[in-house]
């Protein structure tokens, strides 16, 4: 019977010790757990940040080149490369109306001074 006793007051020793050891250890393991979380956080936005300034980018750079390719158009009026330059432009025409549709995508990071649609 004593030796019951003794275990029993082993085990509750043990058991006051981790639990006293897992009351110190939480604030570590949240604050380690923080510093991780915001530095995943902070990662995300200036990844995000960074697809906005391209997505931006993007629709100027397509625009103008619209603009260059449709003057090739024009210049090339009734060569037989015509043909092969306005199927091009079609296919950027096309590309950047997709993409201006998008609603809660690209299109969020548009200029506003570019427009919507361009039409062919």
């Amino acid at each position: 019977m004593e030796q019951v006793k003794v275990n029993f007051i082993a085990v509750l020793i043990l058991l006051a010790v981790l639990a006293v050891a897992i009351l110190l250890l939480t604030p570590w393991f949240h604050s380690c757990n923080a510093r991780r979380v915001n530095d995943i956080r902070e990662s995300y936005i200036r990844e995000d940040a960074t697809t906005r300034v391209n997505s931006y980018e993007w629709f100027y750079d397509m625009y103008h080149q619209i603009e260059a390719t449709r003057k090739k158009a024009e210049i090339a009026k009734g060569t037989p490369e015509e043909k092969g330059i306005r199927m091009v432009l079609s296919g950027m025409i096309q590309e950047y109306n997709a993409k201006s549709r998008m609603s809660r995508t690209r299109a969020q990071w548009k200029a506003s001074d570019l427009p919507y649609q361009i039409e062919e």
